[in-house]
C-alpha cells in the first residue's frame, strides 16, 4: 500500500499560525497549475465511491510532491492557493487509514515504552488491538467515529504539557496525531488478521484498496412509533438553519445535511450522530449541552431549545426515518410555503372550499370592475356571475351545466370537474371583459376577436372563466355568446387540474366541442385564417410549440390541427396525447410517443392536407 509522508499533513499546520507579512502575488502559471490540480483532488471522492484507492492516494500524492516542488512562500495570500490547501487537506481527510501500516508504527515508537510489556503505566496497553479495545479508563481509549471523546487522541492532542503523552517527552508530530484522529474518524477500523498479535505484526485481512471507503450508512425506517418526526420536526429547521455552512463541496468540518444519508455520516470531528445514544452525538452537544451553544455559528438564524430537544429525542429513539428515499435531498421532504398553501387547500372540508370560490369571484370581480354592481346564479359545478341580466345569468347557467354533463358523461369522467366549482364571469360590455386581462393577467391588450379566456391554477386554487356576452347573433370573427360559453367550458374541463396544455389544443378542443355548426359563418372563415398564419413557417415541427402563433390566430390554428389529429387518430387518440404531456419534456416529445412520427412529419402532413 502506497504510504503518504507525514508532510501531508503538516502543509495545513503553517494556516494556523503563519504571520509573515504578504509576498508577491503568485505568477499566472503557478496559478493556472494549482487551479488543475484543484480539480483533479475534487475527483477523490468519486474514485473512493469506485474502490479505486490506489488512484485516489496518487493523485493526494502529486499534488502534495508539487506543492512541496514550488516552494511558495507560506505566508503567501492568494485566494487560488487557498482553494488548492482546501482541496487537498479534504482530499487528504477522505483517504483511508490503515491501522497496521499508518496507526500502529506510530504508537510502536511513541507509546509502546510506557504502555507495553507485562505491566503498562495506567493499566493501559497498547501492545494488541484487543488490549486497545478492552483498556479500561475513565475515558474510552478509542471511540470510534468520535476522536473527541477518545482517550488515545485527547492526551497526544492536548496542549497540556502535564496531561500530554507520551509524558516528558517531545509532543507527537501534529502529522502523527491527525493521522491517528482521522483513523479513528474513520470508525477505527482494524485490518488485521489476530487482533491479539503484536500492533503491526499482522497481514492486512483485506486490503484498504478493496475496502468501501465512503461509508454506507444504515437507516432504520420509521414504524410509526415514534414521538419525533424526522420529515416534520427535524427536517424543516436543517434545511433552514444547518444548510448555510453544511452543504456543497466546502461544507464546513466536512460534515453534510443534503441528504438523510448525509446527516447520517461523521463530519471530521467524529461522530456526529449516533443512533440511540444523544449523549454520545456530537451535534447535541453542539445545539443543547454548551454554553453558549456552538451551533449555528455566528449572527445566523438561532435554533430554539424546543428544537434541540426535539433532536435529542428523535436520536434517543433511534434516529428513524420517515420519509420516501433518504438519498433524495432533504430539501424535497420540507414544503415551500406554495406547497404547504396547497396543501391547506387540499385537506380544506369542501363547504369551507365552496365558501372561499364564492368570495373568490367577488373580490375577483371587484378588482377589476369595482364600479358595476353584480350578481350571480350557482349550479352543482358553476357560480355564473357577472352584471348582465339575471335572466341571462340563468341562461347561461343552464347552457353551461348542460355542457359540463355532457362532456363528464362523454370522456367518463365521475368526479367533480372543479373543487368548490368553476366561476363564469360574465360582462355586458367588452371593456369590462378587456379588464380581466388588463388587471388579472397584466395584458395591457385583448387582440380583436378575442371575446373570452380560461385560467385554472393547480389544485385549482383559483378557476374560472372571463366571457364578453356577444349576445346570440353570428358573426365572422368570433363565435356567438352561448357556443362561446360552451367552448370555454371545455377548454377548462381540459385543465381541470392546473395542467398545461398548449394554446392551440386546448382551444382546438374547445371549438370542436361547443357544438358550433360547420357553416357557421366563424367557422367558414378559420380555413382563411389558419393558411395566412401558417405561411411563414418553415419548420413543421413548430406547429405544436406554445407561442407560435398569434393570439388571434390560435383559435383557427388550433381547430384545423385538433380536427386533423382525431381525423388521424381519433378522439381517443387526441385524449392519449393529452395524458402524455405531463410527463414529456414537450409537446413534440409528447406527440412523437402517441402518434409514433416525429412532429416534423406529423407537422408536414398537416400543411399537405390543407387543414
Amino acid at each position: 500500500m502506497m504510504r503518504l509522508t507525514t508532510s501531508v499533513l503538516c502543509l495545513f499546520a503553517f494556516l494556523c499560525v503563519a504571520t509573515v507579512p504578504v509576498t508577491a502575488a503568485l505568477p499566472p502559471e503557478v496559478k493556472e497549475e494549482l487551479s488543475a490540480l484543484s480539480k483533479e483532488l475534487r475527483t477523490v471522492t468519486s474514485l473512493l465511491r469506485k474502490k479505486e484507492v490506489n488512484e485516489a492516494r496518487a493523485l493526494v500524492k502529486k499534488a502534495t510532491d508539487r506543492f512541496e516542488e514550488l516552494k511558495i512562500d507560506k505566508g503567501e495570500r492568494d485566494r487560488t492557493l487557498s482553494s488548492f490547501l482546501t482541496a487537498l487537506k479534504r482530499a487528504t481527510n477522505q483517504l483511508p487509514v490503515s491501522f497496521e501500516q499508518q496507526v500502529a508504527p506510530i504508537l510502536k515508537d511513541k507509546c509502546l515504552n510506557c504502555h507495553g510489556g507485562d505491566n503498562p503505566r495506567a493499566n493501559l496497553s497498547l501492545e494488541t488491538f484487543d488490549a486497545i479495545r478492552r483498556s479500561s479508563q475513565t475515558k474510552p481509549v478509542i471511540v470510534p467515529r468520535a476522536p473527541v471523546r477518545s482517550l488515545l487522541y485527547a492526551r497526544i492532542s492536548t496542549q497540556n504539557a502535564q496531561l500530554r503523552m507520551p509524558k516528558n517527552k517531545p509532543a507527537m508530530d501534529a502529522a502523527d496525531s491527525e493521522l491517528i484522529g482521522r483513523w479513528i474518524s474513520q470508525g477505527a477500523i482494524y485490518d488485521g488478521t489476530d487482533v491479539t498479535a503484536a500492533i503491526g505484526s499482522s497481514k492486512p485481512a483485506d486490503s484498504m484498496e478493496s475496502k468501501k471507503v465512503i461509508e454506507e450508512v444504515k437507516v432504520v425506517m420509521a414504524d410509526g412509533s415514534e414521538t419525533v418526526s424526522f420529515q416534520k420536526d427535524i427536517a424543516p429547521w436543517m434545511v433552514n438553519v444547518c444548510m448555510r455552512c453544511h452543504t456543497g463541496d466546502n461544507a464546513r468540518n466536512g460534515y453534510r445535511v443534503t441528504t438523510f444519508e448525509d446527516i447520517l455520516r461523521d463530519g471530521e470531528t467524529g461522530s456526529t450522530i449516533l443512533p440511540g445514544d444523544p449523549d454520545g452525538s456530537y451535534i447535541v452537544d453542539l445545539v443543547l449541552r454548551q454554553d453558549p451553544r456552538k451551533m449555528p455559528v455566528g449572527n445566523q438564524v438561532r435554533l430554539k431549545r424546543s428544537q434541540a430537544k426535539a433532536l435529542e429525542t428523535w436520536i434517543k429513539e433511534g434516529a428513524h426515518f420517515d420519509g420516501k428515499d433518504p438519498k433524495a435531498p432533504i430539501r424535497s421532504l420540507v414544503p415551500t410555503a406554495a406547497e404547504l398553501a396547497a396543501q391547506a387547500l387540499t385537506s380544506m372540508p369542501i363547504q369551507e372550499f365552496e365558501q372561499r370560490r364564492r368570495d373568490q369571484a367577488v373580490s375577483l370581480w371587484k378588482q377589476v370592475n369595482p364600479r358595476e354592481a353584480s350578481q350571480s346564479v350557482e349550479t352543482k359545478d358553476l357560480i355564473v356571475f357577472g352584471n348582465i341580466a339575471q335572466s341571462r345569468l340563468q341562461e347561461f347557467a343552464d347552457i353551461g351545466q348542460a355542457q359540463v354533463t355532457a362532456l363528464a358523461t362523454k370522456y367518463k369522467f365521475n368526479q367533480a370537474p372543479w373543487r368548490g366549482r368553476l366561476i363564469v364571469f360574465a360582462t355586458k360590455s367588452r371593456f369590462g371583459y378587456e379588464e380581466f386581462n388588463t388587471v388579472l393577467m397584466n395584458n395591457r391588450r385583448t387582440p380583436r376577436g378575442v371575446s373570452g379566456h380560461v385560467f385554472v391554477t393547480t389544485n385549482v386554487e383559483t378557476a374560472y372563466i372571463a366571457m364578453h356576452d356577444l349576445g346570440d347573433s353570428v358573426n365572422d370573427d368570433t363565435l356567438a355568446a352561448k357556443p362561446l360559453l360552451k367552448s370555454l367550458i371545455a377548454q377548462a374541463f381540459l385543465v381541470r387540474n392546473g395542467q398545461s396544455i398548449p394554446d392551440w389544443l386546448r382551444q382546438g378542443f374547445g371549438i370542436i366541442e361547443s357544438g358550433e355548426e360547420s357553416e357557421s359563418p366563424y367557422l367558414k372563415q378559420i380555413p382563411l385564417v389558419a393558411r395566412t398564419a401558417v405561411a411563414s413557417i418553415s419548420n413543421p415541427a413548430t406547429l405544436f410549440d406554445n407561442g407560435t402563433f398569434a393570439p388571434s390566430e390560435v383559435d383557427a390554428v388550433g381547430y384545423l390541427m385538433t380536427r386533423f389529429l382525431i381525423k388521424r387518430g381519433g378522439m381517443k387518440k387526441l385524449i392519449q396525447l393529452i395524458d402524455q404531456l405531463p410527463n414529456s419534456r414537450n409537446t413534440g416529445q409528447a406527440v412523437q410517443a402517441t402518434y409514433g412520427t416525429s412532429p416534423a412529419n406529423l407537422g408536414r402532413l398537416f400543411l399537405q392536407s390543407g387543414g
